[in-house]
């Protein structure tokens, strides 16, 4: 599988996580945080390292990679919770955001810790931004003290989780780490049968749980989770993810297309988009979850389908248009650098 195709399909098993009651949703944002980590340890050492002011330029440059298709639907959601219920009466009171989840909602960082935030899956791209405040850091280390990067990590993180346990940016380290390394030494991106053997080992684990009626109440949970579900599904998705770790990473030796390119933005606008279908029906079409499932399904489905097409229409008019322009702002930067060291050369 080729990478934007994977990545597209760890959004739509999000997706499937939010709209039915399949619970694999953490599993594909852990793996995300893994591709995130190679391709961040990679652009330093390739694009960012060689610019003028290469810190500032890297979290400008990240910062504008998150943000427009960020504060598109979360603009658009605060207007679902705010706007809306002025113009029509929702069918459940609406639940206002607290101060720190409206400024989230600009900002982005504390969205993973804010109560009542509107979009949120955004809760990922608060982890995301902050591993990009310390990523330069952790790659300085990785190139000259390895060992000594993975120690620190890995005792961070574990009295990281001990204290905070999700809540904390830290809990997540393993994850980016393990991309970092992988991209640190080329040696450890798996062949192609180790990634195909964990992508076997991925979808036997998950027919498991599906076909025996014992395990169920871990995979599943829907609107009333039980407390086999709350005890042991964040378990089984850390564990799915640890199993999948090498079919994603290994995807990262595949050549890209153009089609895969696209899947591969386009999978950024559909990890948002798709929470705005469900927003507005919890608050004006809250009968949904009352019908049965193959009513739910019919009625579902054009919700699926809505934030599909607008994931497609937000990458090529909006997300896409911004990364020309932050890539141009990378390349003028890097040829601000090269023309004193040239000017150097030529005397």
């Amino acid at each position: 599988m080729a990478p934007g195709a994977l990545r597209f399909l760890l959004a739509t098993l999000v997706v499937v996580f939010h709209y039915t009651s399949f619970g694999i949703g953490h599993m594909p944002v852990y793996l995300f945080f893994a591709l995130s980590g190679y391709w961040v340890f990679t652009m330093w050492q390739n694009k960012y390292s060689a610019t003028r002011e290469p810190y500032t330029t890297f979290i400008v440059s990240r910062v504008w990679r998150l943000a427009p298709v960020f504060l598109l639907c979360s603009f658009a959601a605060l207007t679902i919770v705010f706007v809306l219920p002025l113009v029509v009466a929702p069918a459940v009171p609406v639940t206002p955001p607290e101060p720190l989840a409206l400024v989230s909602s600009v900002v982005i960082l504390g969205y993973n810790t804010a109560v009542n935030a509107p979009l949120v899956p955004a809760w990922s791209l608060d982890i995301e931004l902050q591993f990009y405040l310390v990523a330069p850091i952790l790659i300085a280390l990785l190139q000259r003290r390895a060992l000594f990067a993975v120690v620190l990590c890995a005792g961070v993180s574990v009295a990281s989780f001990a204290l905070f346990h999700d809540r904390a940016a830290t809990s997540y380290l393993p994850w980016f780490l393990a991309g970092m390394l992988a991209a640190r030494f080329p040696a450890l991106l798996p062949r192609r049968r180790v990634a195909l053997t964990s992508a076997a080992i991925t979808v036997g684990a998950l027919a498991l749980f599906v076909c025996v009626p014992a395990l169920r109440p871990v995979l599943f949970g829907g609107a009333h989770r039980g407390a086999i579900y709350l005890a042991w599904n964040p378990l089984l998705n850390a564990a799915l993810a640890a199993v999948a770790l090498p079919f994603a990473l290994g995807t990262l030796s595949v050549r890209s297309g153009k089609l895969d390119r696209l899947l591969s933005d386009a999978s950024y606008s559909l990890y948002l988009a798709h929470w705005l279908p469900l927003l507005f029906v919890s608050y004006y079409v809250p009968q949904i979850a009352a019908l049965s499932h193959s009513a739910r399904a019919l009625v579902t489905l054009p919700l699926v389908l809505f934030a599909y097409a607008a994931a497609f229409t937000i990458t090529v008019y909006v997300d896409r248009p911004c990364s020309h322009a932050r890539e141009r702002f990378v390349k003028a930067r890097r040829a601000a650098r090269e023309e004193p060291a040239a000017a150097t050369l030529a005397r």
